[in-house]
């Protein structure tokens, strides 16, 4: 399920599209990362982005992502897992009817 989502205007990606496609590979790189690396490479890795955890803390928060399978395989946001997300915060009270896939998303990974 997407947990992490980036936005940005429309006429911004119509003018950026290039950087657009370089943040989206970049964000793939991290994840290609996380999927070849063990926990505690990972926690080892980010460990500075978190000053107040501890190393053994940190791995067992990435080992419960892991094993929860938290993190996308790619950047592309299928159109079920985007509904998916949207059953939730339906649910949830967060959100009050659904939103037009193709208004919202532009995968440069499919």
């Amino acid at each position: 399920m997407p947990y992490t989502a980036f936005n940005a205007r429309k006429s911004y990606i119509e003018n950026n599209e290039e950087l657009i496609k370089n943040f989206a590979s970049a964000i793939n790189k991290g994840l290609e990362f996380v999927k070849k690396n063990n926990s505690k490479t990972i926690a080892n890795t980010i460990i500075k982005q978190f000053p107040d955890t501890s190393i053994n803390d940190l791995i067992t928060i990435v080992e419960r992502y892991k094993d929860n399978d938290s993190w996308l395989s790619t950047p592309y946001i299928s159109k079920k897992s985007f509904e998916n997300l949207e059953d939730i915060m339906i649910k949830s009270n967060q959100l009050e009817d659904y939103v037009s896939y193709n208004d919202l998303i532009i995968n440069y990974y499919e």
